[in-house]
């Protein structure tokens, strides 16, 4: 699949789950985050990676701050209070058929969304071969550019491992 049209299922991914995710707390929220240096894009409810760039699927902006104690591990989420002022009102109602409707399409790109996750993940998984990938021709088994190759499959066969986690997560948390 081409990078435009990765991006426009995550941009349809992101308006729909903003949509379903109006009115949660942030332990409910799913995030859509950017590592700055990868350019790897990360869905998650829990908290973002240090450094990410974040967004709420409604699109507001999540901020990270790292915790007082420069130790620390921990990473605390300042969410918006602002972001959704009308959950809740008359103007948020919609009625059960368009929500059926609109949930039915959220669940459909989900599963879409899952689908191409596992396909990158068991291609990542073949290549990464047990941790042995073969050699290209330029490298030996042990140059630093074989090794840096092997961590960089790794990295992208973690990354999947977490996207479809996160995506089985939120197809669970979906009401029938």
């Amino acid at each position: 699949m081409n990078s435009a049209a990765q991006a426009r299922r995550l941009g349809i991914l992101a308006a729909l789950l903003g949509v379903a995710a109006q009115g949660l707390a942030y332990a409910d929220t799913f995030l859509k985050c950017v590592d700055p240096a990868t350019g790897h894009t990360t869905y998650t409810n829990q908290a973002p990676p240090k450094g990410a760039q974040c967004t709420r699927t409604d699109g507001s902006p999540v901020s990270v701050m790292g915790g007082g104690n420069k130790g620390a591990r921990s990473t605390a989420v300042k969410v918006s209070a602002t972001a959704n002022t009308s959950a809740g009102s008359a103007a948020a109602a919609v009625d059960t058929s368009t929500q059926k409707t609109r949930d039915g399409t959220r669940r459909q790109v989900l599963a879409d969304e899952l689908a191409s996750e596992e396909k990158l993940l068991n291609e990542a998984k073949v290549s990464y071969n047990n941790g042995r990938p073969l050699p290209l021709a330029d490298e030996g088994v042990g140059s630093p550019k074989y090794i840096d190759r092997v961590k960089q499959i790794e990295q992208t066969m973690r990354h999947h491992e977490r996207n479809v986690a996160s995506l089985k997560q939120e197809l669970a948390n979906l009401k029938l």
